[in-house]
């Protein structure tokens, strides 16, 4: 990885998103969106009113979430010399909403994409290992789950406070079960990526994301402080370790 310096003046000239990320966002956004707004169209009747005003919280819940997560991977990715992308999988969308009918919402699988890693020959120059390099391809889409969890964490800080907020729990919820589906080794999905890059590190770092479903999904005060302890320890040693390869 190379100096701060140098990794903030990469940023300030390549991280944006693009067409071909807006274009891949905007439909898994509209997607996941309705899935997770899907049982939420009134409590005992149909409500348009509710559902409307539900489904405009989860445009914004998601919308966050997605771009957040693609952000980091930019970020760390041009850190590398990559430039990093995202390309919406359109079966996974449709697999979303065919099991959002069929079981009235309460599978809400989480598919919509991943990301496609492009070598930056300039930005390379001079690094070990000139080539594209899978291991740190592993790292980009590692940031993906990783940022789902950052934002769980604060998702679940606010739920701890404000325990009857729609917004925080379904930002909670959502954020957790995006980072499992994100896991799975499944074509155009960050974890069949980490699983080819990195074997052993793919399945502590599920290890991880399980854990942090216990702690955060428990809801208790002490679940939330070992969520937090252990979030500030991966991010340290995962920085650590990206500085040290």
């Amino acid at each position: 990885m190379v100096s701060f310096p140098e990794m903030v003046q990469r940023w300030k000239d390549h991280l944006r998103f693009d067409r071909t990320d807006l274009l891949g966002l905007l439909p898994a956004i509209l997607v996941a969106a309705f899935v997770f707004s899907f049982r939420d169209w009134g409590i005992k009747t149909f409500s348009f009113v509710t559902g409307l005003n539900n489904l405009i919280l989860m445009l914004i819940v998601v919308a966050l979430s997605l771009f957040f997560r693609l952000a980091c991977q930019k970020a760390y990715g041009l850190s590398e010399g990559y430039q990093v992308n995202f390309k919406a999988w359109w079966p996974g969308l449709f697999i979303m909403l065919f099991l959002a009918f069929v079981t009235a919402g309460k599978v809400p699988l989480i598919i919509v994409g991943g990301i496609v890693a492009t070598f930056m020959v300039k930005l390379r120059l001079g690094e070990f290992r000139y080539g594209f390099d899978q291991f740190r391809n592993a790292y980009i889409n590692m940031w993906g789950p990783l940022a789902n969890l950052i934002l769980a964490l604060f998702f679940a800080i606010f739920l701890f406070f404000l325990p009857q907020s729609y917004v925080f729990q379904k930002g909670l919820t959502f954020n957790l079960i995006m980072a499992v589906c994100s896991m799975l080794p499944l074509p155009s999905v960050e974890g069949l990526s980490f699983f080819y890059g990195s074997p052993k590190f793919y399945g502590l770092f599920i290890f991880l994301v399980l854990l942090a479903m216990i702690l955060l999904l428990s809801k208790t005060s002490w679940g939330l402080i070992i969520a937090i302890v252990v979030a500030v320890l991966i991010t340290l040693g995962t920085t650590l370790t990206s500085y040290n390869k």
